[in-house]
C-alpha cells in the first residue's frame, strides 16, 4: 500500500488506529453512542477523537 496513507471504516463499532506498515493505517472510527468517537482528517493527518 505505498500510495495510500489511511484505510478509513465505520458500522463495525470498533475504535481502532492500526499501523500496517511505515505510512499505512486503518482506522476505525468507532461509534458515537459508546465511545463518543470520530474521526478528524485536517488536510495532512488523519486522527480519531473523542466527543468529552
Amino acid at each position: 500500500t505505498p500510495d495510500i496513507d489511511y484505510f478509513v471504516f465505520g458500522h463495525r463499532h470498533i475504535l481502532l488506529d492500526f499501523p500496517l506498515n511505515g505510512k499505512s493505517r486503518v482506522i476505525n472510527i468507532g461509534d458515537w453512542i459508546q465511545y463518543f468517537s470520530y474521526g478528524v482528517f485536517d488536510g495532512k493527518e488523519m486522527k480519531l477523537e473523542r466527543f468529552q
